[in-house]
C-alpha cells in the first residue's frame, strides 16, 4: 500500500492594506516620548563638522539612541532628498525592491516621499514596484520621527529589499539609484547586524563586517552572511559602492554595540548595532565620538635627529607642525614608533645612519604631541648598544612618557600594544628575529581586550609584504591579535586590508610620521583606531603630508 506524505500548506503573509487613495501612511509608533529622549541623549555629542553623504543606523529602537547618534552626526547641514535603504523584513515586496510615492505621518510630524525621484526609480519596474508595505516596515518606519526632527524639510526615497536580490541585483539597483542621488542626497542605511548568535560569537561577527567597512571591500562584504552579520548585506553593499563611485567617501564606524549589553542576564539569541558614517573626512575634520568610546592615534617613524632637528628648531615650525597634527588627532593619545637613542647630548661627529635625538627636544615633541606610547622595537632602538637604550629609557621614564619595546605590551585603558621587530639594529645582517616564542607575547588572557601587533618588518620603500610577512600576518592572526600595524618601508601602505574573512585588519606599513625623508622618496599615514565596549575595533587610515617638507618650506 502506498504511504502518503503530506506537507503543511504555507502560512499565507497578511495582505498589504493601502491608506485610501494617496493618503499619507498613518503613525506606526504612539510614543513620541521614546524618539524625544533618545534625540536628547546624544544632543551632548558634537555633530560632523564636515557633510556626510551617507550613515548606517540600527532600526531596532532598543537602540534608539544609535538611531539618533546617525541622524544628529549629520545635522550640521541640509539636505533635499534622503534615500533609506532596508531589508523587506516580512517579504512583502513581489520584486526584488519596493518603494512608494505616499508621504508618511510620524509622531514628531508628517516626512514626504520625493515623488518626482521615485518615479524616476519606478522606471526600472522590472525590479522596483511601488507598495504600501511601508505601513508596517519598521526599518523604514523607525528612521522617520528622527528624519522629521532633524531633517524637516526634506524628502524620502524608502526603498525595500528583498532577501532575494543577489550581488548583480544589487549592482542594477546601485546603477538605478545614481539617477536620484547627488550632492543634495543623504543616503540612509538601516541595517541591524550580528542576528540570532550569543554576544562572544556575535563580536566576531561584527569585527568581521567592520573590518570589511574599514577596507571598503565590495567583495568582502558581497562575502558576508546574512543573518550572521547583517540582516541585508545588500544594503551595506550599495551603500558602500555608491559612497564610492559618486563622492569617493570613506566610512567612519562611531558606536558597536550588542543587544547584551542592554541587560545583566544572559542572552543567547543576540542582535548588534552598527552606526557608521560616510564622508571625505579632509583635514580639520572632528571624528565624532561619544564618551564612552575611546579613539587612539597610531603613527609611523618619529626621529628628532639629523635634519628634522634643524627644521624644528627654526622659529615657529615645530609650532606649525603640531597644530596641523593635532587638527588631526584633536589631542586624542597618540602612539609613535621612536627610531633612535634619545641622549643628553648629541654628539656632533656621529655618523647619519647612526639615529641620536636630543633629550630636550623630543621630550618636548612627544608630550605636545600628546603621545601616550613610544615603540621601541624597531632597528634603530639599539644604534649605540645597550647604554643607549638605556638612556632612551631613563629620559621617557624621567618625562612619565610610556613605553614598550621588543615582545612587551604596552597596556592602555581598553587597547594592549605589542611591541616586535624582526629586524635587528641598523647595517645588521641579523633579520627574521620573529620566533614563536616572541609571537606568543601576542596571546593575552582577556579574549574582549583587543590587541594590536605594532610590528616593524619588511623592506624599505616596498609597500607590499614578501613571503615571509605574509607568514608572519597569519601566525599573529592565529594568536588572536585584533590589528596589525606595521613599519620600517618609509613608505605608507594605501588601504587597509582585512585577513581571513575579515578577522583581523592589517596596516602593512605606516611608513613615516616626522622623519627627515622627502616626499619623493617616503609617505606617511596614520592610523585611527576606536575601540567599542563590545571590545571591537574600528580602523581609519589617515594620509599625511610630508611634515619634513612643511618645515622645509
Amino acid at each position: 500500500m502506498a504511504i502518503l506524505f503530506f506537507l503543511p500548506l504555507p502560512t499565507l503573509a497578511a495582505p498589504v492594506t493601502c491608506p485610501p487613495g494617496m493618503e499619507n501612511f498613518p503613525p506606526f509608533y504612539d510614543d513620541a516620548t521614546l524618539f524625544k529622549d533618545a534625540i536628547a541623549n546624544v544632543a551632548s555629542v558634537e555633530p560632523s563638522n564636515q557633510r556626510l553623504t551617507g550613515i548606517t543606523v540600527p532600526h531596532h529602537l532598543l537602540a534608539a539612541d544609535l538611531v539618533a547618534l546617525g541622524f544628529h552626526a549629520a545635522s550640521g547641514f541640509r539636505y533635499k532628498r534622503i534615500v533609506i535603504l532596508s531589508p523587506d523584513h516580512f517579504h512583502k515586496t513581489h520584486k526584488l525592491y519596493a518603494t512608494s510615492m505616499r508621504g508618511f505621518d510620524t509622531v514628531l510630524g508628517p516626512v514626504m516621499a520625493d515623488t518626482d525621484a521615485v518615479r524616476l526609480l519606478e522606471k526600472n519596474g522590472d525590479m522596483v514596484e511601488e507598495s504600501c508595505l511601508f505601513d508596517k516596515e519598521h526599518g523604514v518606519r523607525a528612521m522617520l520621527p528622527f528624519l522629521h526632527h532633524y531633517f524637516p524639510e526634506a524628502k524620502i526615497v524608502p526603498v525595500a529589499m528583498s532577501v532575494k536580490a543577489k550581488r548583480g541585483d544589487w549592482d542594477r539597483l546601485a546603477e538605478a539609484l545614481k539617477a536620484i542621488v547627488d550632492q543634495d542626497t543623504l543616503i540612509v542605511e538601516s541595517t541591524d547586524f550580528s542576528h540570532y548568535l550569543p554576544q562572544h560569537e556575535a563580536r566576531r561577527f561584527d569585527q568581521q563586517s567592520i573590518n570589511m567597512l574599514a577596507a571598503g571591500s565590495l567583495d568582502g562584504i558581497a562575502a558576508l552572511r546574512q543573518p550572521d552579520h547583517a540582516d541585508s548585506v545588500g544594503a551595506l553593499y550599495i551603500q558602500t559602492r555608491l559612497q564610492r563611485q559618486l563622492f569617493g567617501a570613506q566610512p567612519l564606524v562611531v558606536a558597536s554595540e550588542n543587544s547584551q549589553e542592554h541587560t545583566s542576564d544572559y542572552v543567547e539569541r543576540t542582535t548588534s548595532y552598527v552606526v557608521a558614517l560616510f564622508g571625505t573626512f579632509g583635514p580639520g575634520f572632528n571624528s565624532p565620538a561619544r564618551p564612552k568610546d575611546k579613539i587612539y592615534y597610531i603613527a609611523g617613524d618619529v626621529n628628532f635627529g639629523r635634519a628634522m632637528k634643524r627644521i624644528l628648531l627654526r622659529d615657529g615650525i615645530a609650532d606649525r607642525i603640531v597644530d596641523s597634527i593635532l587638527s588631526l588627532t584633536r589631542s586624542r593619545p597618540l602612539i609613535v614608533n621612536l627610531e633612535g637613542v634619545i641622549l643628553p647630548n648629541v654628539p656632533e661627529a656621529i655618523d647619519d645612519m647612526t639615529l641620536a635625538m636630543p633629550q630636550g627636544l623630543a621630550v618636548e615633541m612627544l608630550k605636545r604631541l600628546h603621545v601616550a606610547g613610544v615603540g621601541l622595537a624597531n632597528n634603530h632602538a639599539y644604534d649605540l648598544g645597550p647604554s643607549g637604550y638605556a638612556e632612551t629609557l631613563r629620559a621617557l621614564d624621567e618625562a612619565g612618557i610610556p613605553h614598550f619595546g621588543q615582545g612587551e605590551t604596552l597596556a592602555l585603558a581598553d587597547l594592549d600594544l605589542v611591541g616586535l621587530t624582526d629586524i635587528d639594529t641598523n647595517g645588521s645582517d641579523n633579520t627574521d628575529l620573529l620566533t614563536p616564542a616572541l609571537l606568543d607575547r601576542l596571546l593575552h588572557e582577556n579574549a574582549v581586550r583587543p590587541v594590536v601587533a605594532f610590528v616593524h618588518w619588511g623592506r624599505e620603500y616596498k609597500t607590499e609584504p614578501s613571503a615571509r610577512e605574509a607568514r608572519l600576518a597569519d601566525e599573529m592572526r592565529l594568536r588572536g591579535v585584533t590589528a596589525i600595524v606595521g613599519g620600517h618601508p618609509h613608505v605608507s601602505s594605501e588601504a587597509i586590508v582585512p585577513l581571513a574573512g575579515g578577522d583581523v585588519a592589517e596596516v602593512y606599513s605606516l611608513g613615516n610620521f616626522l622623519f627627515d625623508q622627502s616626499a619623493q622618496r617616503s609617505s606617511g599615514s596614520m592610523l585611527e583606531l576606536r575601540v567599542f565596549a563590545q571590545g571591537t575595533i574600528f580602523t581609519r587610515l589617515i594620509p599625511l603630508p610630508n611634515y619634513f617638507e612643511m618645515g622645509r618650506k
